[in-house]
């Protein structure tokens, strides 16, 4: 199902991403149960949504932009809150998977969810400019030197996403138990599609220039390079590298259940 989607173009990225929250719903219940996968769907969804509206109105913290699209909630589409989440559990998986040989620390409370922040924000480096300067679904009322994105976004993201993956990595430490049986691959799968998506942006790429809102000016073929570029030497490794992870863990054999942490979440 994921490869025809990274084929299909300019608009595949958002089918790709709304397919990361069927997948997280179902792989988060399998080793977390519906409790704390309802608590991590509703306080990502706040946190995000409050920071976004908050950076429509102020430029605090992603910058000065709007979305052109609808229907809204308040100032932001709807489908924003499910991409976070959806994209923001394979981030989660991800970085468990990354840091599986570290085991059981108590600094991996911190550095689960700083990584998790690093790969969503790692995704959003070679997908925003598309999105934005190319293909106008938000608009950055300011420009920025990233092709017309501005570097507080990336400052912004890493900030926001780090902020709910924080808060789920304390809830887990005060919970009994993480379930060992769910699958490791589909995440790694999933966020390599997206970065497989890069290509349909350098294939698709018109010979033409575009000027930002501050009057620069940036070749749309240039951008699509630069995009590409990023997602497969960037993204697309990482993902490879956290299935390589997924499989050593399940070629080892089942493991007991631990105690939930990060360092737990990190293992399988």
């Amino acid at each position: 199902m994921v490869l025809p989607l990274v084929t299909t173009g300019r608009a595949a990225i958002l089918p790709v991403l709304l397919l990361a929250v069927p997948i997280a719903l179902i792989d988060g219940i399998r080793r977390y149960g519906w409790k704390l996968m309802l608590f991590f769907a509703v306080e990502t969804l706040l946190i995000s949504n409050f920071f976004e509206n908050l950076s429509v109105e102020t430029g605090f913290p992603f910058g000065h932009y709007h979305y052109t699209g609808g229907p809204q909630l308040i100032h932001v589409p709807i489908y924003i809150g499910p991409v976070y989440f959806g994209l923001g559990y394979l981030c989660w998986r991800l970085a468990g998977l990354l840091l599986a040989g570290s085991g059981r620390r108590a600094g991996d409370v911190v550095a689960v969810p700083a990584l998790a922040a690093a790969l969503m924000t790692a995704f959003d480096l070679g997908s925003d400019s598309i999105a934005s300067t190319v293909n106008g679904i938000w608009v950055w009322e300011r420009g920025g030197g990233v092709f017309g994105v501005p570097y507080t976004n990336y400052l912004g993201w890493w900030f926001v996403t780090w902020l709910f993956f924080q808060v789920f990595a304390l809830c887990l430490v005060r919970r009994p138990s993480v379930r060992t049986e769910a699958t490791a691959a589909a995440a790694p799968i999933v966020y390599a599609a997206l970065a497989a998506n890069a290509i349909s942006y350098f294939v698709t790429a018109d010979d033409i220039t575009i000027t930002d809102p501050s009057g620069a000016v940036w070749s749309h073929q240039a951008l699509a390079e630069t995009m590409m570029t990023i997602n497969l030497f960037i993204v697309l490794p990482l993902a490879l590298l956290s299935l390589r992870s997924g499989r050593s863990d399940v070629a080892g054999g089942p493991r007991p259940v631990r105690e939930s942490s990060p360092g737990s979440a990190a293992e399988s």
